[in-house]
């Protein structure tokens, strides 16, 4: 291809298109209208012999010849904003930066009480934002610039976010001390025949543990659905109910609510929590910063 015959302006809007994944918003973030976005989106197709975004849900799919080339162009266009923005050092010492950061109410839970006292001691005046969600909101806020780094379970790859493990976790059984019928170990009968609570960010009563009982023929009540995990254990400590949870959760709450935590009767693998971030902000000081932070209070857990 000869780069003569490209307008190197069009690669701009190609990255924007690929973060929207729609062309008005697109045009909103790098200051085009519509019609010139569309244009632009023209003029790029006939240039690369290729669609390049796929209208599929009410948004714009990008094409594996679209994947290839924003992992060849979103790094070139990072070095030339970095060259010509030339920022000063990042000094968390003095800063007072704000940070945007996509986390559920367990990664919440678990990572927040950390960062908040390392950040104490190394960078009193920056402040963390935090931003909640369902996966794919989380991950299109991150694609529009809207929060630095999202930690949770992502399993899926995304060709321009960067991604690293946090910690793993499992999950175990959970009930009140002295339920009628929990004692140091629970059996798959015991276990189906009590009513559950069950957490579900979907905001649905059906989860994992049920596509592995449904497995072995089997079913149980789901009594209670709630979308927060920390509503579970005082919800379990004054009623009957039984629930499946992250061991890190149900650790921290088995004193304080009288709790008993047991393992549990199905093979329910665990998860793991990482850290994704989008290529644009891999090198950004301010940004390694807060991700070595997320990362050294991850390795002392």
């Amino acid at each position: 291809m000869n780069l003569a015959g490209w307008d190197l302006n069009l690669l701009v809007v190609f990255d924007a298109l690929m973060a929207e994944r729609h062309v008005t918003r697109a045009g909103d973030r790098i200051g085009l209208s519509q019609p010139a976005t569309s244009n632009a989106l023209a003029r790029l197709r006939k240039l690369t012999k290729d669609e390049l975004f796929i209208r599929a849900g009410g948004a714009l799919q990008p094409t594996p010849v679209a994947i290839a080339l924003a992992q060849q162009i979103q790094p070139a266009l990072q070095q030339i904003d970095q060259a010509l923005m030339a920022e000063p050092p990042f000094d968390p010492a003095q800063s007072d930066r704000v940070f945007a950061v996509g986390m559920s109410d367990y990664t919440s839970f678990v990572l927040l009480p950390r960062l908040l006292q390392a950040i104490a001691v190394e960078a009193p005046q920056v402040a963390i934002q935090v931003r909640s969600g369902e996966r794919a909101k989380l991950l299109g806020l991150l694609d529009a610039g809207e929060v630095d780094v999202v930690c949770g379970v992502f399993p899926n790859h995304v060709p321009w976010h960067h991604c690293q493990q946090l910690f793993a976790e499992r999950f175990v059984c959970v009930c009140r001390q002295g339920h009628p019928f929990m004692g140091g170990q629970v059996s798959l009968q015991d276990y189906v025949r009590a009513s559950h609570l069950l957490v579900s960010i979907a905001e649905d009563r059906v989860g994992r543990i049920d596509h592995l009982l449904k497995q072995q023929k089997l079913s149980r009540h789901v009594a209670l659905s709630v979308p927060h995990i920390l509503v579970a254990p005082f919800v379990l400590a004054q009623t009957d109910l039984i629930a499946t949870l992250s061991e890190r959760v149900a650790r921290r709450f088995a004193h304080t609510q009288a709790l008993q935590i047991l393992p549990l009767p199905l093979p329910l693998k665990g998860f793991s929590v990482v850290m994704k971030w989008h290529q644009s902000s891999h090198e950004q000081a301010d940004q390694v910063w807060l991700r070595s932070r997320l990362q050294a209070i991850s390795e002392a857990l």
